[in-house]
């Protein structure tokens, strides 16, 4: 049965155009919804990938830089000797000095007494059930985040509010028969997280509301700060260096990434750093493009509708006119004739208006096609704005703020991929470390400002005697390391003699010049890590300071 009104043959018409038109407008937009959702979430994911990434890497090189700095202090067996302490607390100081973030350093003596510590505080105190003095015994050591407990009166309050925390770096003093000496320990504030993070967190991040979260191996949130537990991490987190969706506690659906933290050898704390994104503003412009596509199928639609209406009744009304007259001619009036030359007319123009049509079809599957191009230039376009991001941080990740040389995480990179090398190849290279003479009177004088200039000058000797041979590197603080690809023991020295003289006649400053000690150590194929030729070197750069500075010294 025919509902009435639908037996027109212009409603028909009407009806049939607009339903072909939406149902195809409604596959189209699906289809370009799908691949640009899926594309869209894809490069969105991958760019919290990325960014967790960097911050892994940042949090690994900075923990294995403080855990290097107490492990050289622990084996600097000259300065636990003498019964005063004092070029111990003299060193002390000057490490507790070089990085803002080391809230206490001191040394215990083997019944857990404090004998020296950065200004003085905590001296004669009792820390043998501290775990960084029990752990720290037996080798080197990094806590866990705490809250300060012996500090916390001692130390100004926070400027946020918030509860102190400290990360313990610690490592034993053994003496020249073996003995254990006392542990040698420091406090570092866990807002040097904040600088790490800074570094990562650029202003398009912080636009597109990117969270960034650090948690333990119980998933529980070490930053930011969640003393009150405002911050619940989901149960079910992606895997190591992937991203998925998910509903955090706050019943929003977050775009989710995980990379674990690197941790050196003595301690694996099982830190992850998380990044998560609301889905909402990851998808943002997929949505809008979304809806636009949507408002022009309806407008497209009705309009073509409209038309499809005047056309079927300027059809309809010649079939109707010929119905007539046959109904006339059945009823017998002979009177009536066909005007052949209307009814050709009205096929020509029947087959003119279809015509048309078609090319409505044709212009309208254009314009769906323009804006999936459009579309996919935009995701394009979003991909390599995300991937220049990642690439500036990468490069920002690597090079030393104050000198723009390369930084120790460039060093340990290009110095493993070395040592791989000459394992392999049975080749050789040569580490050159030196130190700033006298740096700390240098500030002291003449202020940090001047240090500063100092640092750079030195720097800029270095990168233009080492260019294309060699890599140069800020290793931390004054002390700086030269990598040698393919080079022999005496060419190593002499390249260290020609940068000893060429500092100490080089014009840092206007009327300032200094010098610097040099420590020069070869590759040997029994060695089992990269950081023994450093060690080697830095072992050598010691000697070069005792034997009175501005010399260099020569690893056996």
């Amino acid at each position: 049965m025919i509902i009435k009104g639908f037996n027109t043959f212009r409603n028909r018409i009407t009806l049939l155009t607009g339903g072909l038109l939406l149902s195809l407008s409604l596959v189209l937009i699906t289809y370009l919804y799908h691949v640009a959702t899926t594309r869209l979430s894809t490069a969105s994911g991958e760019s919290l990938v990325n960014i967790s990434q960097s911050i892994s890497t940042m949090l690994s090189a900075n923990l294995i830089e403080r855990e290097r700095e107490i492990i050289l202090l622990s084996k600097r067996s000259s300065l636990f000797k003498e019964q005063d302490l004092s070029d111990l607390q003299e060193a002390i100081d000057q490490i507790k000095d070089s990085y803002k973030y080391y809230a206490w350093i001191g040394f215990a003596n083997p019944d857990g007494v404090v004998l020296a510590s950065g200004n003085g505080l905590l001296k004669g105190a009792d820390v043998s059930q501290r775990p960084w003095f029990i752990n720290g015994q037996a080798g080197a050591f990094i806590g866990d985040v705490h809250k300060a407990l012996l500090l916390e009166r001692l130390l100004p309050k926070s400027q946020t509010g918030t509860p102190i925390r400290f990360i313990d770096f610690s490592a034993p003093v053994m003496g020249e028969d073996g003995e254990l000496k006392g542990v040698v320990a420091t406090h570092a504030d866990w807002l040097w997280v904040d600088d790490v993070l800074s570094s990562a967190f650029t202003q398009v991040s912080e636009r597109k509301g990117v969270d960034i979260f650090i948690i333990d191996n119980e998933n529980n949130v070490l930053y930011p700060d969640n003393d009150l537990g405002d911050i619940e991490v989901p149960s079910a987190l992606p895997q190591e260096n992937q991203f998925q969706s998910l509903v955090w506690q706050d019943g929003e659906d977050y775009l989710t990434s995980l990379v674990a933290v690197n941790f050196p050898e003595s301690t694996n704390l099982g830190w992850k750093v998380v990044v998560r994104q609301p889905t909402a503003i990851a998808m943002a412009d997929v949505k809008e493009v979304h809806r636009l596509l949507l408002v022009l199928g309806v407008f497209s639609t009705l309009l073509c509708m409209w038309l499809a209406y005047r056309f079927a009744s300027s059809l309809s009304r010649p079939l109707e006119r010929l119905a007539k007259t046959a109904r006339n001619i059945q009823q017998g009036n002979r009177n009536v004739s066909f005007q052949d030359d209307s009814q050709l007319k009205e096929v020509t123009s029947l087959s003119r208006s279809l015509q048309e049509m078609m090319s409505s079809l044709l212009d309208r599957e254009r314009t769906l096609l323009q804006l999936t191009v459009t579309l996919e230039a935009k995701v394009k376009a979003r991909t390599a704005q995300l991937e220049a991001s990642n690439r500036s941080l990468e490069a920002l990740a690597r090079q030393d703020p104050l000198t723009k040389i390369f930084n120790r995480l460039a060093l340990d990179e290009a110095l493993l991929k070395e040592y791989e090398l000459a394992r392999e190849h049975n080749t050789e290279f040569a580490i050159i470390m030196a130190d700033a003479d006298y740096f700390k009177k240098v500030n002291d004088q003449y202020g940090h400002t001047v240090g500063d200039n100092v640092l750079k000058n030195i720097a800029n000797v270095m990168k233009d005697i080492v260019d294309s041979a060699g890599m140069a590197a800020r290793f931390g603080g004054e002390e700086f390391t030269v990598l040698l690809p393919n080079t022999q023991i005496e060419k190593a020295q002499q390249v260290a003699e020609t940068l000893r003289e060429k500092i100490a006649s080089t014009e840092m400053d206007t009327g300032l010049f200094v010098t610097a000690s040099f420590g020069v150590a070869m590759f040997k194929m029994t060695d089992d890590h990269y950081e023994q030729v450093l060690n080697r070197a830095d072992a050598a750069l010691y000697k070069a300071k005792d034997r009175g500075r501005n010399c260099v010294v020569v690893s056996d």
